[in-house]
Parts: C-alpha cells; structure tokens; sequence
C-alpha cells in the first residue's frame, strides 16, 4: 500500500526507487554467494565492509574478498595538514584497520594485496607481508610514496628466508613463499638486488616488476630466458650503478635515472620502451646507442628529456616499426621543433604522436633561428598535445604537424599537466592557466580544416 504524504499526496516516485532498490536487493540476495563474493571484490574495502550490516547471510561475506585494497587517499589529504600527535594518531588508525581486516578474512588466497598510505619502517608490514605469503597473493602493491616519510621501510631480506651465509640457491626447496604471484609493485620502498633476484629467479609467473624511489638499489641483472618477467618499470632509483638485461622475454621497459648505466642484449620481444634522463647532455645518442639492440623492432617509444641540454639538430636512429613516439621536452623547448622533425623524418609508420610540453618561456619567445626542414609523413593519424599553453612556441608546433601530417585525422589539446603532483594541479593559479590554455586551443581550432576532429579537454 503507498502512503499519503504530509501534503495529503502520495510519494510514487519515492516508493518507486525504494521498490526498486528492495527488488535489487532480493535479486542480489539471491545469487549464489560465490558471485556476491566476486562482486564485492570490485568494490572499495570499506564499501565491501559496509554491506556486513544488511543481514546474517551478509555479516562475513566482504571476509571472502580476494581484493584487499587499503587505499586511504582521503585520509591522505587530510593526513598532510596533520603533525605530531595528530598525524601518529591518524596512521595507527590505519594500521588497526588493516589489521582488523586481516584477521577477519576467510578466503584462502588473494588476488591483489595493495597498501597505499604514510607509514614508514613499521613491523606490521612484514606481517603483512607475510599474510600475502600464505594467502598466495597474485598481485602485491607497497605504495608510501603519497608523501616524504622520515625513514622508508626496507623489505626485509630475512622475510624471504634469505640470510648472509645461506644466498639464493638453498631458497628453491626450502622457501618460495610467492609462487603465484604475478605482479609486484614497490613504491618508495628500500629494496636490494638480492630481494628482487629471489623474485625474479623463484617467483616462476611473475611478470610485472616495478621498483619507484628505493635508495639501497646499486645493481639489477635480468637475464635468463627461463624468468617469465615480461614488464620492467625502475624509477627514480637515484644510487643504481648498473643495470643489465640479457636473453630476456621482457616485452616492456620503462627507465628514469642515469642512461650511461643500462646494458641491454638479445632481447627479441622487447617492443616497447620509455627512457627519462633529466640532465644527460648527450641523452640521445647514449639512450639510441643501449637500444641499438631493439631499435628494429620497437612499435612503442616514449622519451623524457631536457631540450635545452641537447644538440640542436641531434641524429636520430632509424625507427622502422614504430607506431606510437611520446616526447617529453622539459624546461625551455628552444630545439623542441628541431627534435621533432628529427623523429618524423626516422619514423615513417608511425601513427600516434604525443607531445608532453611545459609552459616555461615567454609565450612571444620563438624557436630557434634555425629552421626544421618541410617533410611530409603519410602514417600520422593522431596527435595529442599534453600541457599544451597556448605559447608561439607550441601553436607553431601544431602548425608544423597539421602541415606535416597529410593525412592527420584527429589532434587533442590537454592543457593539464598531468604528469606534475595531482595537489599542485588544484592551486588557483594553475587551474586559471588551463583555462587561459583551453580558450588558445577553441581559438587555434577555428583556424583547422572542418575535416581534422579536433578535441579540446
């Protein structure tokens, strides 16, 4: 029966959505509780916790979830404003919630165990750690790189059974604590290369490695065709002396740090490659010189380098098979355009071309004198322009590859900046640039062929 409301009506459509939600409940209610489980696995930890008040039946189904994400960004941000007493109050409080979790959960394995907060070197994260272990974890995620912490925590050699006197090779019959996992993922997090070559020599399905911000990491060899690691990500790992990656089936590899220290052979399914070298001079000629192995072969490229740095007209290799060339050019693009042509005139199939710019310079400041000279490129179809600012500088780069391009079919003007900290996008000032940046792009757009797609973001 509906109930008149205080007006002497009736609230249909109240009672409609309630009906609704009621039914959806009921339908929900009624699945077997193997697919509720897998759909609370998709939800955050704490909305998945919530749905324990519904019911009896409810009370521990979120225990079986295999998806143990602790992310706590809101308390993130709030945890930034915070000192002292304050912010220790606030990180016990989320110590005591992953381990209330942890000790409520009924599942026998896991498929991704991610912790995303600012802790430091605490001992509840090698029991964590160790929970991950037993529980088969697939996918492990340590990130406390939200914010600068006053110690990082080290993963710790003993965890894994590894000791001074006894190595690796006791390790295979006495302890493999992580054989199905697949994925590790290590964010300002102390790590050695005697902790990642037990994962890479022990851990038989990992695939994915990712190392960001670790200080105790000086050497990394991958090597062997029997690793099944296929993804190699090593980022601001600011004390590596070497790294060295031979007869491997790695398909990716991303690196930021020093060039001069890669070492890379034999590596025939190594198609995609991003490269950041901040102060190299010679950044260039040292990166194409350590891919000379692969060069053939790449269909993925991007570079993160300092224009200003480098050579005007520098020499690029030849790039047969690249289909997607993503430049990062930093500080004052005085050569960017210079570069740029370089890496047209090396690529012809190339397809997708993106550009990441910064909005340094005086917005009248041109390039330099020296002109890139006219080619055509039959292959690009799209190009999209992040942190484009609307400068002489950049609206003469768009100039230069809508005439290049004979075939261009769709440009993207993205005025974020989005490789800078998501905190430092939100002050007023940059959020009044972007605005200025996407009135440039409406305005550049009105001067395109009505043929080309042009999408301002």
């Amino acid at each position: 029966m509906v109930e008149p409301n205080s007006k002497g009506g009736y609230n249909l459509r109240k009672r409609k959505k309630k009906d609704v939600a009621d039914d959806m409940v009921d339908r929900i209610s009624g699945l077997p509780d193997e697919i509720v489980v897998s759909i609370l696995s998709l939800l955050p930890l704490k909305e998945a916790q919530a749905t324990s008040i519904l019911s009896r039946r409810w009370q521990y189904l979120w225990a079986y979830s295999t998806n143990l994400n602790f992310d706590a960004e809101k308390n993130l941000m709030r945890l930034n404003e915070l000192k002292g007493e304050a912010c220790e109050l606030e990180m016990c409080r989320y110590v005591s919630w992953v381990d209330s979790v942890l000790k409520q959960h009924r599942a026998l394995n896991i498929e991704r165990f991610r912790v995303f907060f600012k802790l430091g070197h605490r001992i509840c994260i090698d029991e964590w750690i160790q929970f991950a272990m037993r529980k088969g974890v697939q996918m492990l995620e340590l990130d406390f790189s939200a914010y600068l912490l006053i110690g990082k925590y080290r993963f710790s050699n003993k965890l894994l059974g590894i000791s001074e006197t006894s190595g690796l090779k006791s390790l295979c019959s006495e302890y493999v604590g992580f054989k199905c996992l697949k994925v590790l993922d290590l964010k300002t997090v102390n790590v050695d290369q005697e902790v990642l070559e037990y994962f890479l020599f022990n851990c038989r399905v990992l695939e994915r490695l990712s190392v960001f911000d670790s200080s105790t990491l000086v050497n990394l060899k991958v090597g062997g065709h029997s690793i099944a690691l296929k993804y190699l990500v090593i980022q601001q790992c600011k004390n590596i002396k070497t790294i060295e990656i031979c007869d491997a089936n790695l398909v990716s590899f991303v690196y930021d740090g020093h060039v001069r220290n890669l070492v890379l052979s034999n590596l025939p399914r190594l198609v995609e490659v991003s490269l950041s070298g901040w102060y190299a001079h010679d950044f260039i000629e040292i990166a194409f010189f350590h891919l000379s192995c692969c060069l053939s072969q790449l269909e993925i490229l991007k570079l993160s380098y300092t224009v200003a740095w480098q050579k005007m007209d520098p020499v690029i290799s030849s790039l047969p098979n690249l289909k997607l060339l993503e430049l990062v050019f930093n500080n004052y693009e005085n050569c960017a355009l210079l570069h740029l042509a370089s890496f047209i005139k090396k690529t012809p199939y190339l397809h997708t071309l993106v550009l990441k710019l910064t909005k340094y310079g005086s917005k009248k400041s041109p390039f330099a004198k020296k002109r890139a000279a006219k080619c055509s490129h039959d292959c690009l179809k799209v190009v999209e322009i992040v942190g484009f600012y609307g400068t002489s500088r950049h609206i003469e780069l768009v100039t230069y590859l809508t005439k290049t391009a004979i075939n261009l079919e769709k440009i993207v003007f993205d005025p974020v900046a989005r490789w800078s900290p998501r905190f430092d996008r939100l002050d007023q000032s940059a959020v009044k640039d972007e605005e200025w940046s996407r009135a440039q792009a409406r305005q550049l757009k009105e001067t395109m062929p009505a043929t080309l797609e042009v999408v301002c973001l």
